[in-house]
């Protein structure tokens, strides 16, 4: 953050202000006791052997957030600390609680970015600092600029034999085959349940590398036999961070390697770890899982405790969700490897980003960054394309498709990206009309239209294109209902929104698709999401509650009872059988203001600490599973149980998270209000003891 950033939220800008604090990851990162631990124990050892030497500890925390880095420091013994922190309002929360914990006069605190910070008698450092602790990598470890602060502080703020934590990165990858993940990536042949081809995907699009944004994921919560490991993991990069000559943002690294299996290598998982000290003493990973050095260790740890729920694998390792692991999708390869066949993995980095490639042998030109040529990577997100992709989804779709379209039909889809949509013009129908305001998923489908040769569909560019003689053929809207700009599964209640304006230009007795959808509720036991919401209290023996009351106090402001969260990446235990909450009808009273009440009832109450929220769409009013489409579990819920939950891959679920823990009511009372002015719903959930 800039240092001219707003120190109130009543300011310009404010609500943008509240919400950042409110969704700020300093908790999260706080709530990583593996993460502070290490740290801690890598202050101890670091400052204690400057000391046996005969030195001072003149500790530099860049980017302090809480403080939580510098208290250890001085907590260990350092002879001074200088904490930075840029973020304005974080900056004043640390400042009062290092002065809580009775540091104020043992910490100098500036609030200013590093490479804003002046050294020298009188200045924000009197001296260089000898010591440097700071946190400043995301889950592609250099995405947030780690490349050049740690330049810029070895060059103009540290020693020349200046000691860092953590002292050393490495980034590994492991080569995979994983059909789910590439289904995040590339688009299929649609076709219906004969086998017939519908829609081929055009030649741009299939051969497109797709989004250069990072693709952060929970590894460790792949479903079991998702993906087959080519490769062990191979360490591709170190990064030195005391070493200003080898911090360069450029690199190409060619790695050797044999096939452990046979397979198409379609992708790279990616992890890297720290080690913290410079004797290698401490070391702290993000390994996946199958990979982690710790696995086994916590595994039986956990199992000594005698817990009655069995955690699911992926578990047993320390969660964070600030560092997690990711996916990058190599260019296709038409022939796979077979078991044993030698390849090279090459490895590139700039100065914030990361990508790889893979070939038979070494090469001389460069694989460059991937960026999407296509168009359909820019205007759909992944699980979007899952969606896509999904068969038994869309077989559901075509196979209601067969029943109710015939020749005559003339369709108006109301839904953005809709492949769906467009396989109906393949599939008989007189005419469909295709609602796409995006310019960029216009010229998406036009593309499939032209690729296809699909003579009888027309596009348009916004509901007001919709001409009357046109309005007055129509037999059916369709929707998914899919939009582009929906967060949370039932924003796309916009169809209704859609549906209502333009129904006094439709027939009365036009047929719509979907017919209602319905909002779910399952209270739950998360097995680690709950700690993004929860108050630290102490943190590692430091009293960090002026944080919660600052996150508290604007996440009152800012943010939703719900946000959204794919579920399938955080386990969760049903505490009761699924509750319906309301149902919205397209079809007659869509107009119309709802407000439904009642009370999820919980076993073992002091379990409960999220409440997971979805909505299924109901083709027409029959409610058939064979007519609904779900965001919800993949297996219905009838009641609590220790097995965690099955959600589907390609959704974002809603998610409402207690803020107190544990909670000790058994019965919570609920409230659902839907606003058609707005096609908004408003929850409530009252938790809290009266």
């Amino acid at each position: 953050m800039e240092d001219t950033f707003q120190d109130s939220a009543s300011e310009d800008g404010g609500f943008d202000l509240r919400q950042e604090i409110a969704r700020s990851a300093f908790a999260d990162m706080c709530h990583d006791w593996e993460r502070n631990q290490k740290y801690d124990r890598a202050l101890q050892l670091t400052i204690a052997r400057l000391h046996a030497a005969g030195q001072q500890a003149h500790v530099l925390d860049i980017g302090t957030g809480s403080g939580l880095l510098s208290m250890m420091a001085i907590r260990a013994g350092a002879d001074s600390v200088v904490a930075c922190e840029a973020f304005r309002p974080m900056a004043d929360c640390a400042e009062r609680i290092i002065a809580a914990n009775g540091m104020q006069d043992r910490i100098r605190l500036v609030k200013k970015r590093s490479t804003k910070v002046t050294v020298g008698p009188g200045q924000d450092m009197e001296r260089r600092a000898n010591v440097l602790v700071t946190e400043l990598f995301d889950t592609e470890l250099i995405g947030e600029g780690a490349l050049g602060t740690y330049r810029h502080a070895l060059q103009h703020l540290l020693t020349e034999d200046v000691l860092t934590i953590p002292h050393q990165a490495t980034v590994y990858a492991q080569v995979v085959e994983c059909p789910l993940a590439l289904s995040w990536q590339q688009l299929k042949t649609l076709s219906n349940a004969d086998g017939d081809i519908l829609l081929r995907v055009p030649p741009e699009v299939a051969t497109c590398r797709g989004s250069s944004a990072v693709f952060d994921i929970q590894l460790s919560q792949l479903p079991a036999g998702s993906f087959n490991v080519l490769t062990d993991p191979v360490p591709v990069f170190k990064f030195a961070w005391s070493n200003h000559q080898e911090l360069i943002n450029d690199r190409c690294e060619q790695s050797v390697c044999h096939a452990r299996t046979a397979g198409f290598p379609q992708a790279v998982f990616m992890w890297w770890d720290l080690s913290m000290d410079r004797e290698g003493d401490v070391l702290l990973s993000c390994a996946p899982y199958w990979a982690h050095p710790e696995h086994e260790a916590l595994k039986k740890k956990h199992s000594d405790n005698g817990l009655k729920r069995r955690l699911p694998e992926g578990n047993y390792i320390p969660w964070r969700d600030h560092w997690m692991q990711a996916v990058y999708f190599l260019p296709p390869l038409k022939i796979p490897l077979q078991r044993g066949q030698q390849f090279v993995l090459q490895s590139y980095h700039d100065e914030f980003s990361l990508w790889f490639g893979v070939g038979e042998q070494s090469v001389k030109e460069p694989l460059t960054a991937p960026h999407c040529t296509c168009g359909w990577h820019i205007a759909q997100s992944r699980s979007r394309i899952g969606q896509l992709n999904d068969s038994l989804r869309n077989k559901r779709y075509l196979n209601y498709f067969e029943r109710v379209f015939s020749s005559d039909s003339v369709v108006l889809v109301l839904s953005e990206g809709s492949l769906l949509g467009l396989a109906a013009a393949r599939m008989g129908v007189k005419q469909v009309l295709l609602y796409e305001p995006n310019a960029i998923s216009r010229r998406c489908m036009e593309a499939f239209v032209e690729h296809n040769s699909v003579a009888n569909v027309r596009f348009l560019p916004s509901a007001d294109a919709l001409e009357p003689e046109q309005a007055a053929t129509i037999t059916h809207v369709f929707a998914e209902p899919h939009f582009p700009s929906a967060i949370l599964p039932w924003d796309n209640l916009h169809y209704g929104d859609l549906l209502k304006n333009l129904r006094p230009l439709l027939p009365a007795n036009m047929t719509v698709i979907p017919a209602s959808g319905t909002l779910y509720a399952l209270p739950v036991e998360f097995v680690d999401l709950y700690k993004i919401n929860a108050p630290l209290g102490r943190c590692e023996g430091f009293d960090l509650t002026l944080m919660d009351q600052l996150i508290d106090q604007h996440s009152t402001f800012a943010d939703s009872p719900v946000e959204a969260q794919p579920l399938w990446e955080y386990p969760s235990f049903p505490l009761a059988g699924t509750t319906r909450l309301i149902e919205i009808n397209f079809v007659k009273d869509f107009e119309q203001s709802k407000l439904e009440r009642g009370e999820l009832c919980v076993s073992e109450p002091e379990r409960l600490n999220g409440i997971a929220i979805w909505i299924d769409w109901h083709l027409d009013g029959s409610h058939s599973p064979k007519t609904t489409i779900s965001s919800g579990p993949l297996v219905p819920v009838e009641e609590s149980s220790d097995e965690p939950t099955r959600w589907n891959t390609n959704w974002r679920q809603g998610v409402h998270l207690l803020r107190k823990n544990p909670n000790q009511k058994g019965r919570i009372p609920w409230s659902v209000k839907f606003n058609p002015v707005l096609s908004n719903v408003y929850f409530r959930f009252d938790e809290e003891e009266q």
